[in-house]
């Protein structure tokens, strides 16, 4: 039970960051009906940036981890205005393509920056164990699994209060609703999508500054682990806010459990068991609404 309580509470802090890195994914599908491959490169760029500022500019871990963000955030800016405002107009197809090219540009961007050589990333935050009586035994959990947990935590709750109280959140909603209507209301197209793009960079930035210290940093991290968050969304439902928390929590603990009871060495198999079978089930994932289709 203790082992149990133990791999669940790594899987939950696992699946967060998931959650983080999908929650990117369905800001930007809610806003323009596309993914976007290009997501996991940003979580790359952060963990990259994160680990320059701490080790090189010694600074304290919050400045590190707003520093992170915004400095990933500038980079999909300009990615941004070179590469995907030119294809607005044009179809959503184009579009995607170009953020499956954007994939390998960050990727050779980040090889030329920083070299191919495997990067340390020491510890930020405190990365002692807290240990909690159970029985006649006793629970150890890292407290940089608390930490994950609870920034995760605290983002979801500021995305959501800035998706619906503030003005640009309400416009996103309304361009995801219907793009011509809300440009004739006085919304501004592009402002809206690139918001959308920026907070999602952020997330993920956010992600790889959580997760540096716990694995090395190179410029391939990203793809594996953009694979994995997009395979959240698609489980809670691609769009849904709750559903890509909800998938990436259950994909961390499932790939946890696997690889505690059955073998590590089929972690990633045991995450695509389940996406096969929640979309046997329900197609439209664990909070996507279901289309109609009139004939």
């Amino acid at each position: 039970m203790v082992m149990l309580i133990q791999a669940l509470l790594s899987g939950v802090a696992q699946g967060a960051i998931y959650a983080l890195i999908a929650l990117g994914y369905s800001v930007i599908y809610r806003t323009l009906n596309m993914g976007h491959f290009a997501q996991g490169e940003f979580y790359m760029l952060g963990a990259f940036f994160g680990v320059w500022l701490f080790t090189k500019l010694n600074l304290p871990p919050i400045i590190v981890f707003i520093a992170s963000g915004l400095l990933t955030s500038l980079v999909m800016l300009v990615m941004e205005r070179l590469a995907y405002r030119p294809l607005y107009t044009r179809s959503v197809m184009g579009l995607l393509i170009s953020t499956l090219g954007m994939q390998y540009v960050i990727q050779t961007i980040a090889k030329i920056v920083w070299g191919s050589d495997v990067k340390r990333f020491p510890p930020m935050l405190d990365d002692s164990t807290v240990y909690i009586p159970f029985q006649d035994n006793r629970i150890a959990i890292s407290m940089q699994s608390l930490w994950v947990i609870g920034v995760c935590a605290i983002l979801l709750l500021a995305l959501t209060l800035f998706l619906t109280k503030t003005k640009t959140g309400l416009a996103m909603s309304a361009v995801s609703m219907n793009r011509k209507a809300a440009a004739l209301m006085g919304v501004n197209i592009n402002t809206v999508i690139t918001s959308t793009f920026i907070i999602a960079a952020f997330l993920a930035a956010i992600a790889g500054v959580l997760m540096g210290p716990l694995y090395s940093v190179s410029f391939t991290m990203g793809s594996g682990i953009g694979t994995k968050a997009l395979t959240a969304a698609v489980m809670g439902g691609f769009g849904s806010l709750p559903g890509a928390v909800l998938g990436g929590l259950l994909l961390g603990v499932v790939e946890t459990l696997g690889a505690l009871y059955i073998s590590s060495a089929y972690k990633d198999l045991f995450s695509f068991i389940v996406l096969i079978s929640i979309l046997f089930l329900r197609p439209q994932g664990l909070f996507g609404q279901a289309k109609v289709t009139k004939v």
